[in-house]
């Protein structure tokens, strides 16, 4: 389900790798006089916009089984903390985040997320 152009976060295709695949693709575009363009996308505050229903289709639609789908989902729902003072835990409090920061699965989650988003205009 991801884009093979995925760069950053697969072991082995750095920043670097990314800069390098696309200088080459410009160049090689130019050389018959060719008009090139690039867009960049700066998604502020992904993790946290996430939408969980969207999210649920696109991984439907990649054909990841029921049980994963519904497994995110669920890790996806509603979120709350706890904080404990002197060893007391205080009262669970919701948490308006859609992919919490700092989880191992967030940033899986969003790529699978914006991964509509990757596409070639010929």
């Amino acid at each position: 389900m991801l884009n093979p152009n995925e760069c950053g976060s697969l072991p082995g295709l750095s920043t670097y790798d990314a800069v390098i695949t696309l200088f080459n693709n410009v160049k090689t575009r130019q050389r018959p006089r060719l008009k090139v363009s690039s867009l960049f996308l700066d998604i502020k505050a992904g993790f946290e916009n996430v939408d969980n229903s969207t999210l649920a289709r696109i991984l439907r639609e990649g054909g990841i089984p029921r049980y994963l789908v519904s497994w995110v989902s669920s890790f996806l729902g509603e979120l709350s903390c706890t904080l404990v003072f002197q060893g007391a835990p205080g009262t669970p409090a919701p948490v308006n985040v859609r992919a919490p920061q700092g989880s191992p699965i967030s940033p899986l989650l969003f790529l699978l997320y914006v991964s509509p988003l990757h596409f070639t205009v010929p």
